[in-house]
């Protein structure tokens, strides 16, 4: 037996014995549906993004289960928040198997701050398929600068990746959040221009991550990526809000876990179109 075929084997068999979830809901007429048919229907946009509370090994159990599922069906990238976007060679070089495993640990510990063994079993997974591991996140020393100073204190070469006027726009649901958030913790920053600051960093990650997708599919237009990032970056206002507003026609899919702020009694079309009780 090829490793090709013995590799599709073991991923079909994987998926044929995939746990089931408490419930998956499909958002846009609220009926129950099957993992079967979520991979089914999710399987041909563009951007699938899966949801995460990144400290929850459930979630990444979720997603890694999805990821496999996929990678039996299409060619598959893996598009991570965790990684910031000047780091893209150390994830090429850790999926083409010339950094070990230690090396790599080193280098996402210094992109992010949660465990390693949450995320380790996807980039297993990745790295033992061939499949391309995505630094999407804006270098974190653009996001300090803008949530200090503002967006307006970059330099051109610092905005080269983003789109120009990036703003603070109340209007956005998440955004209005993010300010609802600010005022219940008793802070004067939720009406101040240290609110702003904070409001315009957060759009400016959606948006340069929103821009390394786009960029990435327009070289690769055969490919789906699979998108791993925090809940309140996957919902619909956010990365695929400023897709939108950049002119992209990509389509997506969004896929959350239900969490205490993400219920099915809370959540519409309007943030996602799946919610899994996993």
């Amino acid at each position: 037996m090829s490793r090709i075929v013995l590799v599709a084997a073991i991923i079909l068999a994987l998926a044929v014995e995939a746990r089931a979830y408490r419930s998956i809901t499909r958002l846009g007429d609220r009926q129950p549906v099957s993992l079967a048919q979520l991979t089914a229907a999710a399987g041909s946009s563009d951007l699938i993004l899966i949801g995460e509370a990144h400290d929850n090994k459930v979630h990444h159990d979720m997603q890694l289960e999805m990821i496999r599922t996929f990678a039996g069906r299409q060619q598959l990238a893996i598009g991570l928040e965790m990684m910031q976007a000047d780091n893209q060679q150390q994830l090429d070089n850790w999926t083409g198997g010339s950094l070990s495993e230690q090396a790599m640990q080193a280098v996402f510990s210094r992109n992010w701050s949660e465990d390693w063994q949450l995320y380790r079993d996807i980039f297993i997974f990745a790295r033992e398929n061939h499949i391309p591991m995505l630094a999407l996140n804006v270098p974190l020393a653009i996001v300090r600068k803008v949530s200090q100073q503002g967006f307006a204190s970059l330099t051109a070469q610092e905005k080269q990746d983003l789109p120009e006027g990036t703003i603070c726009d109340l209007s956005n649901p998440q955004i209005a959040l993010l300010k609802k958030s600010f005022q219940e913790v008793g802070s004067h920053a939720g009406t101040g221009k240290i609110f702003s600051n904070f409001c315009e960093a957060q759009t400016v990650r959606n948006s340069g991550m929103a821009i390394h997708l786009a960029r990435y599919l327009k070289s690769h237009p055969k490919r789906t990526i699979v998108v791993l990032t925090g809940i309140l970056h996957a919902v619909k206002y956010a990365i695929p809000d400023q897709l939108e507003r950049n002119g992209s026609k990509l389509s997506y899919t969004v896929i959350l876990p239900e969490t205490p702020a993400f219920t099915l009694d809370t959540t519409s079309v309007l943030e996602a179109d799946y919610l899994i009780d996993p």
